[in-house]
């Protein structure tokens, strides 16, 4: 337990708290109607609290291990206290007290109390990182009962581990019935007692402030254990990370933008230059788009290709000197292309017609002329 730690111990009809155990002197403060929401939220230290729980809630036991290395958990010490606790041990939460060599000191709890108990104050807005059986800073002798009274009950602590809550009519009859049991009372007694100690009264909560008894002992551990506090984000912190967030979405978007613009430029250059190319072989149709789906019917519809066909001449006639243009005529509107060669060589002209026998078709020379021959290009099947 911290020094920050609030305390709290709830009694009927109303809650004592103190402020944390670090405040001298501590101030107690009864608070009613403490099981509203956020009835609780205000106290100091509300996300730290010890609650000093009722020993109506606990059943205390004492057990013997069987062996000096016996491993300890929730299930083994449901395991050792069975022939000890009427019922289903499953459903009570152990907690080991004390060890006396191979000796526990265990106090149960019944499982659904716990989750009641921490839910309801969570709702009432403590968080509650510590519980204790009440009783506990009582101071203890051996072989004696020390007892408090507060409304109409007494707590009493009659063993170093063992606590309880007593009616007045009880007391009296345990007194009576033990003449001779040494008492040690912060509160008059009910009846005459021979073996009586009296202490000077303090408020319990001034007590457990000031106990050493308490300090190890919590029934929040396990499955029950509190999480750690979280530390509410500085306010600076996120406008930080709202700011970073938001600029790396601008640096994406922008990277993005830029990478979109890029790629628009090269597809509108490609585009350019493709239709640049189109109207070099197509001249007339003025396509910018779906070139290579237009490509076959554009090519038949404007065959022959002059520029692509004298190409292809000079690059065969290079080979045949023998041979050379010397008129080529077009008619676009007949299809009709007719080349008229020079024949110097009529062997060069015999390979040139073999190399050409699918694409040319030989037909009469010009007339007056003897040294050339003219030539028609096939169609196009």
């Amino acid at each position: 337990m911290t020094p920050d730690t609030l305390l709290l111990r709830p009694l009927p009809g109303k809650l004592e708290w103190c402020a944390p155990i670090g405040t001298q002197p501590p101030v107690i403060v009864e608070q009613a109607d403490y099981l509203q929401p956020n009835a609780l939220a205000d106290l100091p230290d509300a996300g730290n609290a010890c609650l000093f729980l009722s020993p109506d809630y606990f059943c205390f036991r004492r057990v013997e291990l069987p062996t000096e290395n016996y491993k300890i958990s929730e299930q083994t010490l449901g395991w050792l206290v069975e022939d000890a606790v009427v019922g289903d041990t499953d459903s009570l939460h152990w907690t080991v007290l004390a060890r006396e060599e191979n000796t526990l000191h265990l106090a149960g709890i019944a499982r659904t109390t716990l989750n009641d108990l921490l839910t309801t104050f969570h709702t009432a807005g403590v968080t509650l990182t510590y519980i204790v059986p009440d009783g506990f800073w009582l101071p203890y002798v051996t072989d004696s009962w020390s007892l408090l009274k507060q409304d109409e009950r007494w707590l009493i602590r009659y063993d170093t581990w063992k606590t309880g809550v007593l009616s007045e009519a009880l007391l009296m009859h345990l007194l009576a019935s033990h003449t001779e049991q040494k008492i040690i009372s912060a509160s008059p007694l009910p009846v005459p007692h021979a073996y009586v100690e009296y202490l000077d009264w303090q408020p319990p909560l001034a007590c457990a402030c000031n106990s050493d008894n308490i300090q190890d002992i919590n029934v929040l551990h396990g499955s029950f254990r509190p999480l750690p506090p979280t530390q509410p984000t500085p306010r600076l912190l996120k406008y930080a990370a709202i700011a970073t967030f938001a600029l790396a979405i601008a640096l994406f978007s922008g990277l993005k933008g830029v990478m979109l613009w890029q790629l628009h430029q090269q597809k509108q250059a490609l585009s350019a230059e493709g239709a640049t190319l189109w109207n070099r072989y197509f001249p007339g149709d003025n396509r910018n788009s779906n070139f290579k789906y237009f490509f076959e019917s554009s090519a038949r519809d404007r065959y022959p290709d002059v520029l692509t066909l004298l190409t292809q001449l000079q690059t065969r006639l290079s080979t045949l000197p023998g041979l050379t243009i010397r008129e080529v005529n077009y008619r676009l509107e007949q299809r009709l292309f007719t080349l008229t060669l020079n024949v110097r060589d009529p062997e060069h002209l015999h390979r040139f017609m073999v190399q050409t026998n699918d694409e040319f078709i030989l037909t009469q020379p010009p007339e007056g002329t003897t040294d050339s021959v003219r030539l028609t290009l096939k169609e196009r099947k």
